[in-house]
């Protein structure tokens, strides 16, 4: 089997390719350079859909999200050049690949923002969600009590005199109350499954 980035004059020594000419190992080579490259630059797309939510992206967003997985493709390469070079020696190639691999990290970071993935912003995300989802708790905890809590009105002049959350809601309750603003005195017997029940109607 071919190993990826080989020559044409290394494919020949293999058995599969010794009676290709040199035309068709060169088209040979390109495939399988080709082939693989796509191979990864999808395999990173993928794992980028694992660690970020990118439904929601427009045309420009998945160009962005192509051209910054082929990107991680040639750093990977890149890296394994001057990996290379630097076991055989070779300082002047070593400082042009240093060069290329520090360029392509901007590029990187630049495609990251754009598409708002970075390290940075998925932090923000987060600290953002969990400050939504305790506001969120709140406002369903505060619509839970309020459809559980009996409200008590002064007949006579309408104040809220109280809010309450019976233990035994189905048992025959009766309780007694007396208004600190108009003085009235009365007594409430329909307080059942902790509904709203207004005695006399609200302002």
């Amino acid at each position: 089997m071919a190993r990826k980035n080989m020559t044409p004059a290394q494919l020949k020594n293999l058995p599969q390719y010794r009676n290709k000419t040199e035309e068709e190992l060169q088209e040979i080579a390109e495939k399988i350079q080709l082939g693989d490259f796509d191979e990864r630059v999808k395999k990173n797309i993928d794992a980028l859909k694992e660690d970020y939510d990118l439904s929601d992206m427009t045309a420009n967003d998945r160009l962005a999200l192509h051209e910054l997985a082929r990107v991680f493709v040639i750093l990977e390469d890149l890296t394994e050049d001057f990996r290379n070079a630097r076991e055989e020696g070779q300082w002047k190639i070593m400082g042009s690949i240093n060069r290329e691999i520090h360029r392509l990290r901007e590029d990187v970071s630049k495609f990251q923002r754009d598409l708002n993935i970075t390290r940075k912003s998925r932090q923000d995300t987060g600290e953002h969600a969990v400050v939504e989802f305790i506001e969120d708790l709140k406002k369903r905890g505060k619509k839970f009590l309020n459809s559980r809590l009996s409200e008590i009105y002064c007949p006579n002049c309408n104040m809220l005199l109280a809010k309450l959350w019976l233990l035994y809601p189905d048992a025959e309750n009766e309780l007694t109350f007396a208004c600190n603003k108009c003085g009235k005195v009365f007594k409430v017997k329909e307080i059942k499954n902790n509904k709203n029940i207004e005695v006399g109607p609200p302002f």
